[in-house]
């Protein structure tokens, strides 16, 4: 299956990984044993979000397990642009415990782990070489601050999405990285991936701009700049229109039974009628 948002992915990739205490080709053949059977236990525990169906995307999970394989914490440590998709990974790695245990040569305590979920379509893959282990875990309780304060600026960027009139029609997947300092200020931003389409690409960067000021990072952050990466997926391609809710429709019929009660006691267009042009009015409700 091919990946979206190839170049991005890497880019996390490196973003969520420790370099300090990264292992790699180091690892023995049991601890890369491990990784594998804990990908494929992983796989197993998902279900996928039924609202979702149909979206495409990568999740990264960062989760602290112990000895014992039991959950200790999870983040999200790169979003796919779906809140649905987003939830379902966070919950598939919940559901995933008690997690396979180390081989006795790892003689931590607690295990810092990312794990890649890659939804697509009407299923879920958890790539058997994506998973990165890296130890020690004593700084995931800063990592999951910073991934909450991530997760706000997150939301923040999203809320100022104005699609472009020119798209319409379009639809296509952009990332963007962009550096914050401690006051919430932007200070550089850059396409890391395009859609294609020139619309929303600009509309991708003006997004971010119109985001200022940004939630101020953490008093813990170690550093002065922080950088954030956002994925976002346009759809301006139309829709069918299935008509109105249900709670819609039902305020719609309680307004047109007091309608045709109140014309009994007067003259007035027939209940047929009212109902007819009423839904005829309301059809774009």
């Amino acid at each position: 299956m091919q990946m979206k948002f190839p170049l991005l992915a890497a880019l996390l990739g490196l973003l969520v990984t420790p370099p300090s205490h990264a292992q790699t080709d180091t690892q023995s053949e049991s601890a890369q044993a491990w990784k594998a059977k804990l990908s494929a236990h992983i796989a197993r525990s998902g279900l996928f979000p039924v609202q979702a169906l149909g979206q495409t995307g990568e999740a990264r999970v960062g989760f602290v397990m112990d000895r014992s394989g039991k959950l200790v914490s999870r983040v999200l440590a790169a979003s796919t642009g779906s809140r649905l998709l987003d939830d379902a990974a966070l919950e598939i790695v919940a559901r995933a415990q008690p997690f396979p245990q180390p081989p006795e040569e790892l003689k931590e305590e607690t295990f810092y782990l990312v794990v890649p979920i890659v939804f697509h379509g009407r299923q879920f893959q958890v790539p058997t070489n994506g998973l990165v282990l890296s130890t020690p875990a004593s700084g995931f309780a800063e990592s999951e601050a910073m991934a909450a304060w991530r997760k706000a600026v997150t939301e923040h960027v999203r809320r100022n999405i104005v699609f472009p009139p020119k798209a319409i029609g379009q639809r296509g997947d952009a990332g963007v990285t962009f550096v914050i300092d401690r006051s919430g200020k932007l200070i550089s931003n850059a396409l890391v991936e395009s859609t294609g389409i020139a619309p929303l690409d600009a509309e991708t960067l003006a997004m971010v701009e119109r985001s200022v000021p940004f939630p101020k990072p953490p008093a813990e952050a170690k550093d002065d700049l922080q950088r954030v990466t956002v994925l976002i997926a346009f759809d301006g391609t139309p829709r069918p229109w299935a008509g109105p809710s249900p709670e819609r429709e039902k305020f719609l019929q309680s307004w047109i039974d007091d309608q045709a009660r109140q014309n009994a006691k007067s003259p007035g267009p027939n209940d047929a009628k009212l109902n007819s042009m009423l839904r005829s009015i309301c059809r774009g409700c």
